[in-house]
């Protein structure tokens, strides 16, 4: 069911990044998060949690120019101008289209509920975690897909 999950993940992220944010990906190889080349001192990173057949969090981890690249694409607003609190709102946004995307697609007998995205720090992440890459043409960012069985 994992890989079920990440697979409408990895489709709904290139949809909504296509769509939403005007910016073409390629979904990357599966790597650790550690060996990815992203900083996880330096980058933005949100979580949602999902209950359902099974539960877990997604976490999106993405470079901080990136973020402030898909800011100014999405809101319309020159990069300069965006604070904090509308660059990650961006992310968190993100998160949650896709999120929300990725899981109507899955075939489950429980409906999944999903939660809000909240902000992480580097130090909140399994570093030797496999992660998904997603590379745009400047700069990648990375999902991470925990999970576990539904009691």
């Amino acid at each position: 069911m994992k890989k079920v999950l990440m697979t409408a993940i990895t489709n709904s992220i290139s949809e909504v990044m296509e769509t939403m944010f005007f910016m073409p990906v390629e979904t990357g190889p599966e790597t650790i998060l550690n060996e990815s080349g992203i900083d996880l001192n330096t980058a933005l990173a949100c979580r949602l949690n999902f209950t359902g057949d099974i539960c877990g969090n997604i976490d999106l981890i993405s470079p901080a120019p990136l973020v402030a690249e898909l800011a100014s694409n999405f809101l319309g607003e020159s990069k300069d101008e965006l604070t904090w609190e509308k660059r990650f709102g961006t992310l968190s946004e993100m998160l949650n289209m896709v999120s929300g995307n990725a899981l109507k697609n899955v075939k489950c007998t429980l409906p999944f509920k999903i939660g809000i995205p909240g902000m992480i720090t580097g130090t909140d992440l399994d570093g030797c975690a496999t992660c998904t890459l997603v590379e745009t043409m400047d700069s990648k960012m990375a999902i991470l897909l925990s999970t576990s069985m539904s009691q």
